[in-house]
């Protein structure tokens, strides 16, 4: 193989096994609590010193489901760059800076809320920093530095899906599912983005449409894990 063949089977495999890690990564968040019930702060505390073992970990499997669906996406990108190198370097871009969204209240949720869990339960002037840290930090609130980061990474993979929608579609036909599924993803956030906009989206119903279209997300994840292991054979 020539020094890009080379690459482009490294970058299939990688690509290959990221959408892999996706899939498994998908399975395994389901058995681990991304937050605390919605309540009082004394009552969230008393729910995350119980807890804080399992909501540490469920944040560290999704800090590596990003990562890996960010693996799988670059490849996506790589794979347009002849038909369509412009778009699939804006599409580069785009995962980048989602990749920068996405892994800092990750950090935040990794790193932060064990510690205000633990300086809530001290007899210090730290319980007072603690209170007013927490609403900024927590994944529940739509509004919150936590979960804008995480709307704002959304964002770009809505803006990558639009991308390289078409000319991902012009592939086989794994890809062509893919491409549907991606442009219908970057489709609907932007709808949503407009209508919370507008205000005919109430800020509750954020979180739950989000989510609904993180599934929906798993259609294309799927189609490109059956397309990169096709180039990977081929090569």
């Amino acid at each position: 193989m020539t020094n890009t063949h080379t690459l482009d089977h490294a970058i299939s495999k990688a690509a290959f096994w990221s959408a892999i890690a996706v899939i498994a990564s998908a399975v395994l968040s389901a058995f681990f609590p991304l937050d605390a019930p919605a309540g009082p702060f004394a009552d969230r505390m008393t729910w995350y010193s119980s807890n804080v073992g399992a909501f540490v970990a469920g944040w560290l499997v999704q800090m590596i489901a990003m990562l890996a669906v960010s693996g799988v996406f670059a490849g996506t990108a790589w794979q347009i760059r002849e038909s369509n190198p412009l778009c699939a370097f804006v599409a580069g871009t785009a995962l980048l800076i989602s990749v920068v969204a996405f892994i800092i209240p990750k950090f935040f949720a990794i790193w932060s809320i064990q510690q205000i869990v633990v300086a809530s339960t001290t007899v210090s002037a730290d319980v007072a920093v603690a209170e007013q840290l927490f609403p900024l930090l927590s994944p529940y609130l739509p509004f919150s530095l936590h979960a804008s980061l995480e709307h704002l990474g959304v964002w770009m993979y809505g803006v990558f899906g639009l991308l390289v929608a078409r000319p991902l579609f012009r592939l086989t036909l794994s890809a062509k599912i893919a491409a549907v599924g991606l442009g219908l993803f970057g489709l609907l956030f932007h709808i949503l983005f407009v209508g919370v906009m507008v205000g005919s989206v109430a800020t509750a119903d954020i979180n739950p449409y989000v989510e609904w279209m993180f599934f929906l997300l798993m259609i294309p994840v799927i189609s490109l894990t059956v397309y990169f292991r096709r180039r990977l054979k081929e090569a």
